[in-house]
């Protein structure tokens, strides 16, 4: 049903520190010649998800640059492209051959830093006094297992209502007053939606079907959520079972028929549907803007905080750089410094202006020569109100489990009680067996 969702990715990288070598305490001569030949030579390897087109023509100036400022240090790239980077990253660092720096998945960093696969980088972070709070706090609490930092953030994204505001002057709604709660969302989604016939829509106001919204985000937004502290699934919590409740009534409005044919149509676009005007209102991610940009410069179009009952919440994805840990003290000392380089201010600015992504940086992200603009100042904003999906290690996917279950309420007239307590029992089910 979001076919036209742009990909996401998730990925590894690797981190890498410089060994300092003592300059003599002769002439200034003397240091520059013992900064610029004594230090050892070292050779680090970088993966990332970049294989062609501007991000990666980008990331190869950003390591020529890091090696100049660094010229004892050698970083060999490879840029893979987003379908068969995952596959060959987690075939080389399981056969001992990974990158000494990837971009990954941070998600499931839990995982490689219980296996042992990647670095525990608490002292490097200690030796040199280094800032973790550059970075927007939930990723920074992402970056930990166990108390630990086995990472750092390299962006993320954030979703938000996108309205089309020409839409809501048709119908005599404010342009500059979104909806705030279900119940606004309903009202208005009703009178934007326009119909060709009975069972064909022209026009739909707001589908929580169509974008990329997903029920877990309403369910935090009712003060729902799905596990306890103690790690035991709790999606059968009154707040979570309205939200899926609210889903279905939603689609009630349009009609399985309806939809069906709707979502047939849009899953032929290049594009969001809102790019072509066929969706009043949809909640996305910040990457739709660029899309935006690119298809519709003309569009009069606003963004806003996720409509919400209780509480005002949104949620993120995203990559992180990571450390392998290929035991190799010299070469992990250089990727240390690498990773730094490239969580800076300066690389990450550069990164944004190329590719428009939300990154981890707060400095470059919420430099005035970016939050001029308010739309991108409203969704830099909302990181306040971000949440990552929880990583359970009985059930690193559940989010996923629940994607079928809103689509056999929506799809196929499941009773949402029936089907939110079926992905409890399976919920209880892999927490019994792990």
């Amino acid at each position: 049903m979001k076919n036209w969702k742009a990909m996401k990715a998730f990925s590894v990288m690797f981190l890498t520190f410089l060994l300092v070598v003592g300059c003599s305490n002769s002439s200034s001569t003397d240091k520059e010649s013992s900064n610029d030949s004594d230090k050892e030579q070292v050779s680090i390897s970088f993966w990332h998800i970049h294989s062609d087109g501007p991000m990666k023509e980008t990331m190869t100036e950003i390591l020529d640059d890091f090696e100049a400022e660094n010229p004892n240090i050698k970083v060999e790239e490879l840029g893979i492209n987003f379908w068969d980077y995952w596959t060959k990253l987690s075939t080389a660092m399981a056969g001992g051959s990974g990158p000494d720096l990837a971009l990954n998945d941070t998600s499931t960093l839990p995982a490689r830093a219980k296996s042992g696969a990647i670095m525990n980088i608490d002292s490097f972070i200690e030796k040199d006094k280094f800032d973790t709070d550059v970075f927007f706090p939930v990723l920074t609490e992402k970056m930990k297992h166990e108390g630990s930092f086995y990472g750092l953030p390299s962006d993320t994204d954030v979703r938000v209502l996108y309205y089309n505001k020409d839409h809501f002057r048709e119908v005599g709604l404010d342009p500059e007053k979104p909806p705030t709660n279900w119940a606004e969302l309903e009202e208005y989604a009703e009178k934007l939606t326009k119909w060709k016939s009975d069972d064909l829509l022209e026009r739909i106001g707001f589908s929580p079907s169509v974008g990329n919204l997903h029920m877990w985000t309403l369910a935090w937004g009712n003060g729902g959520d799905f596990w306890d502290e103690e790690g035991n699934p709790t999606f059968m919590k009154p707040e979570n079972l309205e939200a899926l409740e609210w889903i279905a009534k939603m689609q009630e409005n349009y009609g399985t028929k309806a939809m069906s044919a709707f979502n047939s149509q849009a899953s032929s676009l290049q594009y969001s549907p809102f790019i072509a005007e066929q969706v009043s209102m949809v909640v996305d991610v910040n990457n739709l803007y660029q899309d935006i940009k690119t298809h519709a410069p003309d569009m009069d179009f606003g963004v806003a905080a996720i409509p919400f009952e209780k509480e005002q919440v949104t949620w993120s994805a995203g990559f992180d750089y990571e450390m392998t840990n290929n035991k190799d003290e010299k070469k992990a000392e250089a990727t240390w410094e690498l990773l730094k380089y490239m969580t800076s201010k300066d690389v990450q600015m550069k990164i944004h202006e190329v590719s428009g992504s939300l990154v981890s940086n707060m400095d470059a992200a919420k430099d005035p020569k970016f939050t001029e603009d308010p739309i991108w100042n409203l969704m830099v904003e909302q990181m306040q109100y971000s949440r990552f999906i929880e990583y359970v290690d009985a059930l690193p996917s559940w989010h996923a489990n629940l994607d079928p279950v809103e689509q056999a309420v929506v799809n196929s007239g499941v009773d949402p009680k029936q089907a939110l307590q079926e992905a409890q029992t399976a919920a209880e089910n892999a927490v019994k067996n792990h």
